[in-house]
Order: structure tokens, then sequence, then C-alpha cells
């Protein structure tokens, strides 16, 4: 909940700002390349405090019922998002963690991050899956907000290289997550 309050503060006061049109076809988001089939916005650094450097937020419908992260290259030490403020630490990669591992640790992130108290993430259906020459795994997640909507989500990640490459699409159920579910899966399903 305190996330989903910054990001409407943070659209409050920035006003207008320039989101970017990522049109279909591959394109590259840090050392990831992902080709969507339909056109996505691309929110600017100035929405997303807490995207890593070179991670990406698209979104169809608006941030707060819609929204594809995506996580290039996360080194081993290092968390998935940046940390909102010293007082809440995230958990952080480790190379060499096993699927059920990297779970754990895409669930107690969501949790940091959405507000631990107020966000309960569940993850069912973890399966194999490719990723050009890379395996890797995919699952699906619920989190349940306590002053807000309930999202679903799936999430597909591989390590090359010894990083972690992540692309998470969590949507407000059950319109939101209905209507982009098969192109977030596709975006998914593309990453290389």
């Amino acid at each position: 909940m305190k996330l989903l309050i910054s990001m409407l503060a943070t659209v409050v006061l920035t006003g207008c700002v320039s989101i970017k049109l990522q049109q279909p076809g591959p394109v590259k988001v840090g050392g990831l390349e992902v080709t969507p089939q339909e056109s996505w916005n691309i929110l600017p650094a100035s929405l997303t405090p807490f995207a890593r450097p070179e991670s990406q937020v698209w979104t169809r419908d608006g941030v707060l019922l819609d929204r594809l992260i995506i996580i290039p290259g996360v080194p081993d030490g290092e968390p998935l998002f940046k940390e909102p403020d010293k007082a809440i630490v995230l958990p952080r990669f480790k190379r060499d963690m096993l699927p059920d591992e990297i779970v754990q640790l895409t669930e107690s992130s969501l949790v940091k991050l959405l507000g631990e108290g107020d966000t309960v993430v569940k993850s069912a259906n973890l399966r194999p899956s490719r990723f050009g020459e890379q395996r890797g795994v995919a699952f699906d997640l619920t989190a349940t907000l306590t002053e807000g909507p309930v999202y679903r989500g799936v999430v597909g990640a591989f390590v090359a290289a010894e990083r972690l490459n992540m692309i998470l699409f969590m949507a407000a159920e059950p319109y939101y997550f209905d209507k982009h579910h098969a192109a977030a899966e596709g975006i998914i399903a593309s990453a290389r």
C-alpha cells in the first residue's frame, strides 16, 4: 500500500510527464531482449522510484491497474528493486539460488516493497521454462493488499552469466489480469 500511495503521489506531483510508447517488435532492456506483440507504455524513472537503473516498467492501462516489470542482469548480492529507504532492507539475489529460492526472493521483495503487514504474496505453479538457450523458471503469484485490489501475476526468470533476469507481470484481478495476461505471457516467453 505504501508503494501504491507513493506512486500515486509521484503522479500528482510530477504533473504532465512524458510516457514513451513501446511499439511491437524486439527491444533491448539492459542486456535482456524481449519482443512485445502489442504496444505498451514505458513509464519514466520519475514514476518508478523502486526500479533498478536498467529496469523498465511498462503498463497498458496505468501502473495501479497493470504493470510489467522488466529486470535485467541483477548481480550477485543485489536486490530485485531499489530500496526505497534505509529502513527497508530487501532480500538479495545469490547466483547459486535454486528455483524455489528465486520464488521466495520474489515474494519477500514484493512484500517488503508493497508494505510488510499490509500485503500477502503467494506463489504457485512453479515450472521449468526456456528463455532462448537459457533454462529458467516461471510461476504464478497473487498479492493481496489490506487496502487495495487483489493482484494476480506471472513471473519468468533465468540466470545467465551469474546474473538474474526477471520479467514480472501483475494486474488487478479479475478484469485487468485477464485483459493483458496473454500479452504479458508472450513477452515473458520471448525473453532472451
